[in-house]
């Protein structure tokens, strides 16, 4: 009995651990399945990464933009004097003029100037501001955009366009002729479309163009970080790369002069080439001929049969006869 019972054990043993066995087919299948679970799993942690990325990349592009517009506008206001809000409604204003913020900038800058030169006491500064029927007490203890819009709204006051022109020249420089359109729709035109700027939600707080400067400063010392751990990965691998072109060097400098030494075989292996050239493109032509004479070759064939048909019935009609 014991013997039997151990028989029937070692069988067992046997029966549980073959390779076929239900128990090894078992476990195999549920190994199979979570080989394709995990695949699966692994598929889907890919496309949820794609997925986030895609959706990443329209926020990482409005916060750079958010940055370059702050910061510049931030370095604009800093400049010029004119408080961000302001200044970000007037350059709305100037680009719906026909002009933009470099013709912006540059004209209160001139015109920060000329009224500077005219508290001091310049002759000429003080003429041009008289023209438009101005003083300096006119002037001082307002901010730049509204020194900005008495003075637009003195010039649209004068009827003759080149003494406008003129004016506008000396008191904006250069910029006052691209500047001119805007500055002919006086105060009133100027405050309209600042208005409308901060309607439509054009106008940036000083608070958001700080931080638009903070983000950007972050930013780029991000980007100065990454580059230098690009250039210390450069740094490690500079000896390794050396050492692999100066081998290449060495093996390019080798094979010419090996080359210089066996023209002959060169001149042999270039022929053997052509030769090859020649052959592949003899057989390309000569395939479809072979194929065109096979086809013909068949259609003798087929007229043969029909022949010997014909004749085989003609043969039979007259023993018929």
């Amino acid at each position: 009995m014991a013997a039997a019972s151990g028989i029937r054990a070692g069988a067992a043993y046997v029966e549980l651990f073959v390779k076929d066995s239900r128990l090894v087919k078992g476990l195999n299948a549920a190994s199979a399945r979570l080989k394709a679970f995990g695949a699966s799993i692994t598929a889907l942690g890919a496309r949820i990464a794609g997925l986030g990325v895609t959706l990443a990349l329209p926020f990482l592009g409005a916060a750079k933009l958010f940055a370059d517009m702050g910061s510049d506008m931030l370095d604009m206001s800093q400049r010029t004097g004119v408080a961000v809000e302001a200044l970000s409604e007037l350059r709305y204003a100037a680009e719906q003029s026909g002009s933009g913020a470099e013709d912006l900038e540059k004209g209160l800058r001139t015109m920060s100037r000329n009224i500077i030169e005219a508290a001091r006491g310049s002759a000429s500064a003080r003429r041009d501001l008289a023209r438009l029927g101005l003083t300096i007490d006119d002037l001082t203890g307002l901010s730049p955009d509204q020194q900005f819009e008495l003075i637009a709204d003195r010039l649209a006051r004068i009827q003759n366009p080149a003494n406008r022109a003129a004016i506008a020249m000396e008191i904006f420089g250069r910029s006052g002729a691209n500047l001119l359109p805007l500055l002919s729709t006086g105060a009133q035109g100027i405050q309209e479309l600042r208005r409308e700027a901060n309607g439509l939600g054009l106008t940036m707080s000083t608070e958001d163009a700080q931080a638009a400067e903070e983000f950007g400063d972050a930013l780029s010392s991000l980007w100065r970080s990454l580059k230098q751990v690009v250039f210390m990965v450069g740094a490690a691998l500079a000896p390794t790369l050396k050492q692999i072109a100066e081998w290449i060097t060495r093996v390019a400098a080798n094979s010419a002069a090996w080359i210089d030494e066996n023209r002959e075989v060169i001149t042999i292996i270039a022929a053997v080439v052509a030769g090859l050239v020649g052959v592949g493109a003899a057989l390309m032509i000569l395939g479809p001929i072979i194929s065109a004479v096979g086809t013909a070759i068949g259609l003798v064939t087929f007229a043969i049969s029909a022949a010997t048909t014909a004749v085989s019935l003609l043969g039979a009609a007259i023993g018929f006869l």
